[in-house]
């Protein structure tokens, strides 16, 4: 079974309704594990009654993990005693003298005129709302950068990444962007020519999920951000640990090294990671193919102490990483079982995600939770039209193994397989009729469907034929009578 863990952003914990775009085909750009968690920047999900919302957070260390935070934290107390009044950088401003000459030195805050000008350029790229306004920035003042201001024009284009439309393309577009180009190259001098210890964790850890977000898989790139990382990685707090490690995993760079040295500090810190951090750490490990066990059975119990504050894309996840990791553990699983309601999971932020997690968790783990899968079933049926098609796929799959029919849901997969039939792969296709079979589910609807789409494409490929044949014949024709013409006038 293919690796479904992901949507684009998701995986590791999935985005909110408001981040999430929908992208039935399910493609990622070439080289990305499109089947791997995704970090929400500053969103959680709050429960109001049979209601639920998003909020934006305000705290925490990191802007881009799931606890939020202001991103531009080296600069908090300075910005506390400055306020940037306005975005953009004025020019050809005439001041007063003395305004010049305390520019030049130190404010009287302790602000010097670079660091000032720095302020504003972070204030302008935070408030640049569209990939063309932060290249503008990038490009009209890039001699100006600093470190922070590198970092987070790159952060900022990957949030853009996963707000826009069609961010497959977006990512390809703006990764051939010469103004880009011009910014990684300043990263990659940066990252070659720094010392240990200049580049902060949370420098590290942001540029890691920046650059996964945005797919570009730079092999040195992410060498020289390892080494930097494998540097400092004992000052790494939970936030940095988590995602980093899902960002390499979801990037595909897997190496060893990192893994053992990060699992050495997961231990250590574990204690202290919120639900989000274990999901995604766990997931991180597992999609590596570095299971240390000690550090999943340390997880499954600081989760089942943590459990009520699992929202439902964490627990999903952490499922999903256990039996991705071949470590089944019947405690965990019935404990989040007891809690996947219909109303839990229909209020669950992406909940495709979260009910094809949790049935490929408890297929693979051989725990046929017969309750669990009436739940994800009723949820299904009547939402599928919001699944990607590998989704389905995964979902048809992940009942079959479990040797569990459920009618209404395998009726609502046959509509909606007939009805989006172009979406989907030919594997995918293949898969859920092979799963069909295996339950004994007709699949009489789906063959008509098969069997009517390929009867217009073979009449469009005869069109196609008779309407090259029909130009051949015309060009010759045309040859023939211009030879004929040029005869006659000799």
């Amino acid at each position: 079974m293919e690796d479904p863990s992901d949507g684009e952003d998701v995986a590791a914990p999935q985005p909110s309704a408001a981040d999430t775009v929908k992208d039935h085909s399910g493609a990622a750009p070439p080289g990305l594990d499109a089947n791997a968690p995704v970090f929400v920047p500053g969103r959680q999900e709050v429960k109001e009654g049979k209601a639920s919302r998003v909020v934006e957070e305000t705290c925490g260390p990191s802007l881009v993990f799931g606890g939020g935070g202001d991103f531009l934290s080296k600069y908090r107390s300075l910005q506390r005693n400055q306020e940037v009044a306005q975005p953009r950088l004025r020019k050809n401003v005439t001041a007063p003298v003395q305004q010049d000459a305390a520019a030049v030195g130190t404010a009287a805050n302790g602000v010097s005129a670079p660091e000032r000008l720095n302020l504003q350029l972070n204030s302008m790229l935070v408030h640049a709302r569209s990939f063309e306004k932060i290249l503008q920035v990038v490009e009209q003042h890039f001699d100006d950068f600093n470190g922070v201001n590198l970092i987070t024009a790159l952060h900022r284009l990957a949030l853009q990444c996963n707000e826009s439309r069609g961010s497959a393309a977006r990512k390809s577009a703006l990764r051939r962007d010469v103004r880009f180009k011009r910014l990684i190259s300043r990263l990659s001098d940066t990252l070659r020519n720094s010392e240990a210890g200049d580049l902060k964790p949370q420098d590290l850890s942001n540029i890691a999920w920046a650059l996964t977000k945005i797919g570009l898989l730079n092999g040195a790139l992410f060498g020289h951000l390892m080494v930097h990382i494998m540097n400092t990685i004992h000052n790494f707090e939970p936030v940095n640990l988590s995602m980093t490690l899902w960002a390499f995993a979801r990037s595909g760079f897997l190496d060893e090294k990192l893994f053992r040295v990060a699992a050495t500090e997961v231990k250590r810190q574990l204690p202290e990671f919120e639900p989000q951090q274990i999901a995604n750490t766990t997931w991180a490990m597992a999609k590596s193919g570095f299971v240390d066990e000690e550090v999943f059975l340390s997880a499954a119990d600081l989760a089942l102490q943590k459990l009520p504050s699992f929202q439902p894309m964490n627990s999903s996840m952490l499922l999903y990483s256990f039996a991705l990791a071949k470590l089944p553990h019947p405690k965990l699983f019935e404990e989040v079982g007891k809690r996947c309601s219909v109303e839990a999971l229909t209020q669950a932020n992406s909940a495709p995600h979260v009910v094809t997690n949790l049935a490929i968790a408890f297929s693979d783990a051989g725990i046929a939770n017969q309750a669990v899968f009436n739940n994800i079933a009723k949820v299904a049926s009547t939402s599928l039209h919001d699944f990607r098609t590998q989704q389905i796929a995964s979902l048809t799959q992940a009942f079959a193994k479990a040797e569990l029919r459920n009618e209404r849901l395998f009726a609502s997969i046959s509509a909606a397989v007939v009805e989006r039939l172009d979406e989907f792969k030919q594997q995918d296709l293949q898969d859920l009729l092979k799963a069909y079979q295996s339950l004994g589910v007709s699949t009489v609807e789906i063959a008509r469907a098969i069997d009517a789409q390929q009867q217009v494409q073979e009449v469009d490929s005869d069109k196609n034929f008779w309407l090259v044949i029909a130009l051949i014949l015309t060009l010759l024709l045309g040859c023939v009578l211009f030879l004929q013409w040029r005869s006659t006038k000799m």
